[in-house]
């Protein structure tokens, strides 16, 4: 289901792999202490800053020349009731929202972590990106051995919109007809304004639910 949007979000967890097993072990330790680190395929590590009207600016380390332009993006989630259950269950503190975003000209991934209660923001260069977001059980020694909760997928539909909410508890199977599985083109005349999905990754067919499987089973289908 999840393997025609865009770069495919097992492509992305595969590409972790190339990160070198400090920088991402340091990554997931912060993530895990919710100090918002931000992390690329070359282990630059960076943190996120709250600006004054309180959204999560998350800095970006994609690789740009002096000369490009960037634009501001935007980004709000919607999390239905189900998964609005699903982190009431226990304690929020034990799962942790990471936001991967790809680079299709630059082929470069940045992986941060939000506030699942705040907005954010990032500033991006001009060029084509795939969004994801990934709920995950912050209680485990590896990122890789994390179990996913919920992934967030971009949605083209506005949040506030009662169709959305009713949709996804009466229909789960449907909840794809609000997304939009297009790369996002970044040009002139930001900002823009990204609104993530989070869908129960137990309601999505045939989705693994540990981040080593997904790995497993897109380098066994799709290796890069």
């Amino acid at each position: 289901m999840l393997e025609n949007i865009g770069i495919s979000i097992g492509q992305c967890i595969h590409m972790l792999t190339r990160i070198a097993d400090k920088a991402l072990n340091k990554f997931w330790r912060d993530a895990s202490a919710r100090k918002h680190p931000i992390i690329d395929l070359q282990g630059n590590l960076s943190y996120s800053l709250s600006n004054e009207d309180g959204l999560l600016y998350v800095r970006n380390d994609f690789t740009a020349s002096p000369y490009d332009e960037f634009e501001f993006v935007f980004g709000s989630l919607f999390l239905p009731d189900p998964v609005q259950e699903l982190l009431s269950e226990d304690s929020s503190n034990d799962k942790v929202l990471l936001l991967m975003v790809y680079g299709e000209s630059t082929q470069n991934l940045l992986l941060s972590e939000l506030d699942m209660s705040t907005d954010y923001m990032l500033d991006l260069p001009h060029g084509e990106y795939s969004f994801f977001g990934l709920i995950l059980d912050a209680g485990t020694e590896d990122l890789l051995d994390s179990t996913i909760y919920a992934i967030g997928l971009p949605c083209e539909d506005d949040l506030n919109n009662p169709d959305l909410e009713s949709s996804y508890i009466e229909n789960p199977g449907d909840i794809l007809e609000f997304v939009d599985p297009t790369p996002i083109e970044i040009t002139g005349g930001g900002p823009y304004y990204l609104n993530l999905l989070m869908l129960d990754a137990e309601q999505i067919p045939d989705c693994p639910l540990l981040l080593s499987d997904f790995l497993q089973e897109d380098f066994l289908q799709s290796p890069l």
